[in-house]
């Protein structure tokens, strides 16, 4: 049975208005969807768990969870493509504060920019 992860992995991580990719180091949904399918394959034939390592790199990285009210004023669809702090702000007219971001998304674990801490309050 084969891997499939659309809607719970971005086609791409790359801003869909700026092009910036806001999560380096991670696979996009097609890059996962191989990657699991090859280590569901290598179990068959090894025996062994595989993994599919990703190496995010967090200085850079700008993934978030805002509020469903805040994505609906952006105009973006769900699941419809990343946007970057700036690209998001710049759609809904103002900056981001720390009640935008929905607490308990272990996507607001992640440390990131410099610009998406000081949104998110720390």
């Amino acid at each position: 049975m084969a891997i499939d992860a659309k809607g719970k992995i971005p086609e791409s991580w790359n801003c869909i208005d700026c092009g910036v990719n806001t999560a380096p180091g991670l696979l996009n949904r097609i890059e996962t969807e191989r990657a699991m399918n090859a280590a569901v394959v290598m179990k068959k034939f090894t025996g062994k768990e595989a993994s599919v390592p990703q190496d995010l790199n967090t200085e850079y990285a700008e993934i978030y969870a805002v509020r469903e009210d805040v994505w609906t004023a952006s105009g973006a669809e769900a699941m419809g493509g990343c946007l970057c702090i700036g690209c998001l702000e710049k759609r809904i007219g103002r900056q981001l504060t720390p009640k935008d971001f929905v607490r308990r998304s272990g996507l607001n674990n992640y440390p990131g920019t410099q610009r998406l801490r000081q949104r998110r309050g720390y």
